[in-house]
């Protein structure tokens, strides 16, 4: 453990601001998903001006120092794991998608109990008030962070989806052979670790994760977007600073008119004046739940109607089969994979593209779609999970998730309509980037948070759980 920054001095007689600690086992930008909401969540507490501090573990170091301002990564505050774990995770990765996902569920724990003395210590010496541990985002998985010496906060967590009916023979052997024994053991690891039963605040993103808590954690549940985006990042490309480079060959100003108010027209003549062919974008990891072998598939009979290329952000084990899939079609020379790129670079490629597209079929989320739809740009997406909370036929497409070939076919059919109509493709963006305002902006997201602050603070000093005196040993 690595201590960089003491407690500011605290002056004047009124009341002190709210002082957290933001506690996460896992910390990245460059992997997305869960991984960046620690991170978001810290940086938008320290733009708002609230003492915070983020723990989490020392393999991020590299990537936050990078990444964090200097005044923000002097907050951070790196922990080891527990000793001799460190294989489970480096061997994991190697595993099959079963046991690696086993493989990581341990890893999650030992972390958070290395974490624990740590975080008890920080608590005293930076007279924290509330200890804050936004993932593991699954309803289930328990949390051993309990009796800190603060009030606790946890969330907010977003799960439990499983496939599609037509696709649930793509989850593991391992996976489907342990589904029904998976209720009664986070029952039995919560009552072992009773983070979560004894947090002052519970935070969920909908009535089915609430559903899904282990009942001991029902207590003190409040319901909060876990999805948010800062939209001084993801910008219009109208709204570019005039010093900052716009993409090259990027598309034209998406200032159309109000959204359509049903969905996209079945078909219709190529678009008037576009010279060039349509941009079609996916970010994520490359893992089969993603549904990108899906995605290729569309695209390449996309690419028979309309000239088109599709570009791929992001890394993961599925890339080389996924690779040499995109040879098999024959459209090859139309795909690129990127890799990992950084947040900023991110961003600029989202703006560039025409529309974004994702035929992921197991999103309890789906961060990558608000980003698309925050710098304006039309979605295609599927329509199962966490899309349906976001998208409609005002800001994008849904495609049909009751068998593989519709799935193929209506993500097809799609990105030709938007390829043949640009003005189509302003009117759904521009509706998407005023949804988000309105319902995700990370700034209101912690508006909410901090006020859930008040109330945790209030159930701690009223002699909630959390408040029992800090155990002397994990």
């Amino acid at each position: 453990m690595e201590l960089r920054d003491g407690p500011d001095q605290a002056g004047g007689s009124g009341p002190r601001a709210r002082r957290v600690l933001v506690v996460s086992h896992y910390a990245s930008e460059r992997n997305g998903g869960e991984g960046s909401i620690p991170l978001r969540l810290f940086g938008r507490l320290r733009a708002r001006g609230v003492e915070a501090w983020l723990l989490t573990h020392v393999s991020a170091r590299a990537e936050l120092s990078q990444l964090l301002p200097a005044a923000d990564f002097k907050r951070v505050i790196f922990a080891r794991g527990l000793r001799g774990f460190g294989p489970v995770f480096t061997w994991g990765e190697r595993l099959p998608a079963g046991l690696r996902t086993i493989a990581w569920g341990i890893t999650q724990l030992e972390r958070q109990v290395a974490m624990v003395p740590v975080a008890r210590r920080l608590v005293r010496e930076l007279a924290i008030d509330v200890v804050h541990q936004p993932i593991s985002v699954s309803p289930v998985i328990p949390s051993p962070l309990t009796r800190l010496g603060a009030a606790v906060v946890m969330g907010p967590l977003n799960g439990g989806m499983e496939l599609p009916p037509a696709f649930a023979g793509r989850d593991s052997a391992l996976y489907a052979l342990t589904k029904a024994v998976r209720p009664v053991a986070a029952t039995a690891l919560n009552r072992l670790m009773r983070g979560r039963p004894e947090a002052d605040v519970v935070l969920v993103a909908n009535d089915r994760t609430r559903s899904l808590l282990p009942r001991s954690a029902r207590r003190n549940v409040t319901e909060v977007s876990d999805m948010g985006v800062v939209l001084a990042s993801w910008l219009v490309p109208d709204e570019l600073p005039a010093d900052g480079p716009p993409p090259e060959d990027g598309p034209p100003p998406e200032d159309g008119p109000p959204p359509a108010s049903g969905p996209p027209p079945a078909s219709g003549p190529p678009a008037g004046g576009e010279s060039r062919p349509a941009r079609f974008l996916f970010l994520g990891r490359l893992v089969g739940w993603k549904g990108v072998d899906i995605l290729l598939d569309a695209f390449a009979l996309a690419r028979e109607q309309v000239p088109a290329s599709l570009e791929i952000v992001g890394d993961g084990p599925e890339r080389a089969r996924l690779a040499e899939q995109a040879d098999r079609t024959g459209r090859g020379a139309d795909v690129s994979f990127r890799g990992w790129l950084d947040p900023a670079e991110c961003a600029r490629r989202m703006q560039a593209c025409d529309a974004y597209v994702s035929a992921s079929l197991q999103e309890s989320g789906g961060i990558a779609v608000l980003e698309a739809m925050a710098c304006a740009r039309p979605v295609i997406v599927s329509a199962w999970g966490g899309h349906l909370a976001s998208v409609d036929a005002a800001v994008g497409v849904l495609a049909d998730v009751s068998s593989r070939d519709i799935l193929v076919r209506e993500m097809a059919d799609a990105m030709v309509r938007l390829a043949r109509d640009p003005g189509l493709r302003a009117r759904l963006g521009a509706s998407g980037r005023r949804r988000v305002e309105a319902r995700y902006d990370w700034d209101v997201i912690v508006d909410r948070t901090v006020a859930v602050y008040d109330e945790a603070v209030a159930s701690y000093a009223a002699g909630g759980i959390s408040r029992a005196r800090p155990a002397s040993r994990v």
